[in-house]
């Protein structure tokens, strides 16, 4: 038997072809049924990825004041260092400020940059022929670390006191 034979001798093939596109359809139709007589339920939506990264929470200039002494433990008590340098980033509204300790061990930062979560600041401190004292806590990272490095949590007007040993 020739499957050609139709073509020679006149036959139409449209009500084949017709045929098979009917069974095609049902095959599909059938493959998406769930077997329980009811189309599938549509799934709920996946999350939605957000648009942008979390921000941090922003840092706004608060008019508070930053300051403290510098001394050094004596027989005699506590007595002033002058001329120390004081180093704080967040201090002031250009940041990045300096301050030189007065002939009282006296220094002062005014404003004060922060962010609702009140991280520790990191504050450096130092003077040739002064060190830092022994057992001072080591500082939170990713604040930097080392000689010469303290920190202070600011909220509102804050007092820091700071210690250093002569060499």
């Amino acid at each position: 038997m020739r499957l050609c034979r139709g073509f020679a001798s006149g036959i139409s093939l449209a009500p084949a072809i017709a045929l098979m596109g009917v069974l095609c359809g049902l095959v599909l139709a059938l493959g998406a049924c769930n077997g329980s007589g009811s189309p599938p339920l549509p799934t709920a939506p996946g999350p939605v990825p957000p648009t942008q990264p979390p921000q941090p929470p922003a840092a706004t200039f608060s008019n508070v004041t930053l300051s403290g002494f510098v001394f050094e433990q004596t027989v005699n008590g506590r007595e002033p260092v002058e001329a120390v340098d004081v180093y704080c980033e967040p201090c002031g509204a250009e940041t990045h400020t300096y301050a030189v300790t007065d002939s009282n061990g006296f220094y002062s930062f005014n404003g004060f940059w922060t962010d609702a979560t009140h991280f520790p600041t990191a504050i450096w401190v130092g003077k040739d022929g002064y060190a830092d004292p022994a057992g001072l806590p080591k500082t939170t990272p990713p604040n930097p670390s080392g000689p010469g490095w303290r920190e202070v949590v600011v909220n509102g007007d804050t007092r820091f006191d700071m210690e250093l040993v002569r060499k």
